[in-house]
């Protein structure tokens, strides 16, 4: 095999014994001229054969070569062989990676920058009805629900968005967006049929127990209410005929709110809605938490906006007076608390700020489940305890209206609760 140095040896042999034969006859530059064009004829057969080797069918019979062209014809040979080695392991894991991904229970489909669809797996074929001829068509097309249209146009999407499937209509899915490759998006879409069913039963089985509760708490409540005003009744029975119609209103107020809450949950966004004087809202909000036992002197308004927003009145009374509650609980008698309503161009907000006894960090994300309440290190100032339901029913009714709960606390400081709604909801008043 040729080397470089060897390479140049030989050339320069040639060109000597060119040049010295052609002196012999008297031209020695002509006798040069054609050693050089024998090296270069030389040449071009190795390539020619060269190429011949590389566009040939059968690659496999690489030629010897001589000189430097059998350290070319070894040196492409072992690129060959790495890269036909590269390639078996390659598609080695192309296949494991489709057979996995025709495992996979949950349909996975690549989209692209303009959000057409580049591949999908056989999962999306059975939840979502794709073909292969829907390659390269924009995936909003083929799932036309507006909720997943919303969610798809949304820069960052913090929660999969639940939908009907496209193609069974008695089947729900959860779609969630993540980032994938270099300016691609992965869209990952679970079949959460029975999940819903499991809900819709939970949520029939509470509005079904609450109604079925409510008729006879009215006629306990009638009677203790009757006995409570009966002057025969002995003075040694009414602490506990307090306590009784207490515990009697507590359990209705538990039903009630038991009720709106499956209401909510049942309930889908609501597209428009009226105009909500959200100044008489807040107002009355105020006056209701003045009448609480234990209330802060210190429960101001704050308006700095004079915008209107549009919505369901009885929900947003409903959000308002929840946290405005909630806030009076846990703020002392010397305590301050403000409510504040303001729009920017990013939505409307309102805001409810005490600097009661806070909530840690850790329970933050939990604060809006279902009967969660927190009780180590979270004393309760002002009044009775809630029914565990107030944040839940804040939640739901937000998401009505498209809009989200924004909770910011630290213990022994005081605690934001922030809901943000979108700027369709703002309602700009003359």
């Amino acid at each position: 095999m040729g080397s470089w140095p060897s390479v140049f040896l030989r050339l320069a042999l040639l060109a000597a014994a060119g040049t010295i034969i052609g002196a012999l006859y008297g031209q020695p530059l002509i006798g040069l001229l054609l050693a050089v064009v024998a090296a270069l004829a030389w040449n071009l057969m190795w390539l020619y054969r060269f190429d011949k080797w590389l566009s040939g069918r059968k690659i496999e019979f690489m030629p010897e070569g001589e000189g430097v062209w059998a350290r070319v014809f070894s040196r492409v040979d072992f690129l060959r062989q790495r890269g036909k080695r590269r390639g078996k392991r390659f598609k080695s894991l192309l296949k494991q990676l489709r057979q996995a991904t025709r495992s996979f229970p949950d349909a996975g489909i690549i989209l692209n920058s303009r959000n057409e669809i580049v591949v999908f797996n056989r999962a999306a074929r059975d939840l979502l009805g794709l073909k292969k001829q829907d390659r390269g068509l924009r995936i909003e097309n083929l799932i036309r629900d507006p909720d997943f249209i919303a969610y798809l146009r949304t820069d960052e999407p913090q929660r999969p968005v639940e939908i009907v499937s496209p193609q069974h209509s008695d089947r729900w899915v959860a779609c969630n967006i993540v980032p994938y490759g270099f300016d691609q998006k992965m869209l990952l879409v679970r079949d959460i049929t029975e999940r819903h069913r499991m809900e819709e039963m939970r949520r029939d089985f509470v509005a079904n127990a609450s109604h079925e509760l409510r008729t006879p708490l009215t006629v306990i409540t009638g009677y203790l209410d009757t006995l409570a005003d009966d002057p025969g009744v002995g003075d040694e029975l009414r602490p506990p005929l307090r306590e009784m119609q207490g515990q009697a209103n507590r359990m209705r107020q538990l039903v009630d709110e038991l009720l709106r809450l499956s209401e909510l949950e049942s309930a889908s966004e609501m597209a428009n809605g009226t105009p909500v004087n959200i100044r008489a809202v807040i107002d009355t909000a105020r006056q209701e938490a003045r009448a609480m036992e234990g209330c802060p002197a210190q429960v101001e308004a704050v308006f700095d906006s004079e915008a209107d927003l549009r919505g369901d009145v009885r929900d947003v009374q409903s959000v308002v007076s929840n946290l405005v509650t909630n806030a009076v609980r846990y703020t002392p008698p010397d305590g301050r608390i403000e409510v504040r309503w303001w729009t920017t161009n990013n939505g409307a907000f309102v805001s409810v700020t005490d600097n009661g006894v806070g909530i840690a960090r850790e329970h933050l994300p939990r604060l809006c489940e279902r009967f969660y309440r927190v009780e180590n290190g979270r004393e309760r100032i002002g009044g009775e305890g809630g029914t565990g339901l107030g944040l839940a029913i804040v939640k739901h009714a937000l998401a009505r209206h498209g809009a989200n709960l924004q909770i910011e606390s630290e213990q022994g400081k005081g605690s934001v609760f922030t809901c943000r709604f979108p700027p369709a909801r703002i309602v700009t008043v003359a």
